[in-house]
């Protein structure tokens, strides 16, 4: 099993010589040529660093492998059971090999678990949606990890290192005993698991389901009993990465759904798609790498914002060049967002009667009466909450477009969002340009930069599209959008008072409500005249079926790159609404942390339902802000996971089906039997609501059984 794609994680000897050496002579081009050289205790230390960042992409390497999966959570598979062992060892006083063997243990059992109980739930669905299941997972298990310390010891935390007093010194570095388990530690692990691999029953049979696992399966090979053990085997990695950081770089240094650790995600989820997804060994060498381009950045310009960029480059660069193998891989597990209802409009037969034109009309009033009236309710402090859970929500329809329309997974809608905000705030606070005009521009640059984005999306589509996207937003948060690097955003940080055309001051934030209102009801009205255009059938059929869109002469390439020009110029107007309504730029307000939280609260409230994707936002950010931190991220993980599993429509087909409850009462008091409506029921409900008996006729009916049958009244035959 040495030949292309083999899961073996140590490499041919003559290519590790010849890899060796050229590894040598780089590092010598390398310290003539850098300006403060590269010394070898800053080497040492990336490829420390880029073990334990292996340990995490071998885990993603392994469950994308074996069942064709993004696995977005790979680094929080292991936090909680490493967290508890922290806590074991500084609150408890259990000593340092009793926690981490606890650790272990709860990690692995926790992996297991996990998989049994949800993952294993999903097993027919779309891959793309156990994708986003794990992004899910990802913001449950981050924040248990952050509540369990703070129930444990309410802040009181001590510190977790190893018992070992080992070190050395290379300059310019002082290697601790925690550096020195991490040297010894992860590359035993790697080698336990190239022998497991290599020698075990279960390891050659999860090669053998890793290359074919159809055929696996129909050879009597336990796929399922595999998919555990491999969930397993994540949590165990995950854990033990995490034990050997956390004494190194400290507690916060894990979590990879957080401000700081989205870069960490990017790196290992970069080395695992530098080994096209399949190659452990290629994926090992391509973190150590990454981890000495890391500490080299570091040491060079005392910063790795830089090592940032380079990662957006390098996945577009692999993703591109390893396009057939990763389309057909995941051409194989995930077309489309099959999960994605559209939302079913009114049937005609129903939508003329005057009882559902009044309580349409009903529902629109109070729903309006109470958007109005609530900032007259509210405090200021909660008035402003609206405002922003309402520019949110203008963010979520921007992803409506994209995601529900498209059918492209995005992770960093942030950064367009960012890019409107940047350009309207220099606009305003700088050339003194209208609000509104500020605005439209700031929404065109957004729109033109989603333009381009989504070129090379033409060719990287599914859970490969979300990587880049989620490349995209920690770039963007960390380098494009940080003042640091781009001096004029400093002085766009307080905006100067503004007014509506120079007649209404927003100097409160009742009036700024009512103008982000404003900007939803048409931004709303806007997408939904988008969904009933002949654009809007175009994105929606080329979602459903590609191929067959195109023999209808459909230009899919057109509808793909519109949608993310009109989701990007949504996306960079509400950016626009932000900075007025904060009176100013601030970077750290677009992290790659809000473009997770923006596709969360869109997945909550339903991808197919502009209705779902407000009440996602209220949901999502209600609770981020009535919520202590941790306790926000369990709120929202689990409202993915749950309902992913329970109510794939989201909020927003909730709502959808309690209104065709409604109508399918109005049809049967009035006799009529509406077949679109019917189409979702069981047989007992189509049974209370068919005014009249049906028969079906067989062949063996005739026909004047057939003549003397009562028929059925249909809406058709009423409207005649």
């Amino acid at each position: 099993m040495r030949g292309r794609g083999t899961l073996l994680l140590m490499p041919r000897p003559a290519k590790a010589v010849a890899g060796a050496v050229a590894a040598l002579l780089l590092w010598a081009l390398l310290n003539a040529t850098l300006p403060h050289g590269a010394p070898a205790g800053i080497i040492l230390s990336g490829l420390v660093f880029g073990a334990i960042n292996s340990l995490v992409a071998v885990a993603i390497v392994l469950v994308y492998r074996a069942n064709r999966i993004v696995n977005f959570a790979a680094a929080e598979f292991g936090s909680v059971a490493a967290v508890v062992a922290i806590e074991l060892h500084i609150q408890v006083g259990v000593n340092y090999f009793g926690s981490v063997a606890a650790g272990m243990v709860l990690a692995a059992a926790l992996g297991a678990v996990i998989e049994l109980t949800i993952l294993r739930r999903f097993v027919t669905a779309p891959r793309l949606i156990v994708a986003v299941v794990t992004i899910g997972l990802a913001q449950i298990l981050n924040g248990a990890s952050v509540v369990i310390p703070y129930e444990w010891h309410r802040g009181n935390a001590g510190t977790f290192t190893t018992p070992f007093t080992a070190h050395f010194y290379v300059f310019p570095v002082l290697f601790s005993g925690d550096y020195v388990l991490a040297m010894i530690a992860a590359p035993l692990v790697l080698v336990a698991l190239t022998w497991f691999l290599r020698a075990t029953h279960y390891g050659v049979a999860i090669r053998a389901a890793a290359d074919n696992r159809d055929r696996a399966q129909l050879l009597g090979v336990p796929v399922r009993r595999l998919s555990t053990i491999i969930w397993t085997i994540t949590g165990l990695l995950s854990a033990l990465a995490v034990l050997l950081r956390v004494p190194i770089l400290g507690f916060a240094s894990f979590t990879s759904v957080s401000d700081g650790g989205a870069p960490l995600l990017l790196m290992t989820l970069t080395a695992a798609v530098v080994g096209g997804m399949t190659s452990l060994p290629v994926t090992v060498l391509a973190a150590l790498g990454l981890g000495v381009v890391d500490q080299l950045s570091n040491w060079t310009f005392r910063d790795g914002t830089y090592v940032d960029v380079a990662l957006l480059g390098t996945v577009l660069f692999m993703l591109l060049v390893k396009r057939g193998t990763l389309s057909r891989a995941a051409d194989s597990a995930v077309s489309t967002w099959q999960a994605i209802r559209p939302v079913r409009p009114v049937p005609p037969e129903l939508a003329t009667l005057r009882s559902v034109r009044l309580g349409r009309f009903a529902l629109m009033t109070v729903l309006l009466v109470v958007a109005l009236t609530l900032p007259y309710v509210l405090p200021p402090a909660r008035t402003q909450l609206a405002a922003l859970i309402v520019i949110y929500a203008i963010v979520a329809c921007s992803l409506v477009v994209l995601t529900g329309f498209a059918g492209h997974i995005s992770l960093g809608q942030v950064a367009f969002m960012g890019l409107g905000a940047a350009m309207t705030s220099l606009l305003i606070g700088r050339h003194g340009v209208d609000m509104f005009v500020a605005l439209a521009i700031g929404a065109a640059v957004a729109s033109v930069a989603a333009f381009v984005v989504g070129i090379p999306a033409l060719r990287i589509s599914g859970p490969f599209l979300a990587v880049t996207t989620l490349a995209f937003a920690v770039t963007a948060a960390q380098y494009f959008l940080n003042p640091l690097y781009f001096p004029w955003l400093k002085a766009t940080d307080q905006l100067p008072p503004l007014s509506v055309f120079g007649r209404v001051a927003l100097n409160s934030d009742r009036q700024m409500y009512f103008l982000c209102l404003f900007t939803l009801v048409v931004v709303l009205t806007a997408v939904r005249g988008l969904r009933a255009s002949h654009a809007g059938r175009a994105m929606i059929a080329g979602q459903e079926n590609r191929l067959a869109a195109q023999s209808f002469a459909i230009d899919t390439t057109r509808s793909h790159l519109a949608a993310f020009a009109v989701s990007g110029a949504i996306a960079g107007l509400a950016g626009g609404l932000f900075v007025i309504q904060q009176q100013g730029y601030a970077a750290g307000e677009f992290s790659a942390l809000q473009g997770l939280q923006f596709f969360t609260m869109v997945v909550i409230g339903g991808l197919g339902s502009l209705s779902g994707a407000v009440l996602g936002a209220v949901y999502v950010y209600g609770v981020q802000y009535l919520l202590p931190p941790g306790w926000s991220l369990l709120a929202t993980g689990a409202g993915i996971v749950g309902l992913l599993m329970f109510l794939p429509g989201g909020l927003g087909d909730l709502v959808y089906r309690g209104r065709d409850a409604a109508l399918r009462l109005i049809a049967a008091r009035r006799g009529l039997v509406v077949p679109n409506l019917l189409a979702d029921t069981s047989l007992s409900e189509r049974d209370q609501t068919m005014p009249v008996p049906l028969r079906l006729i067989t062949d063996g009916d005739d026909g004047a059984e057939a003549s003397s049958r009562v028929p059925v009244k249909v809406a058709a035959d009423v409207q005649a």
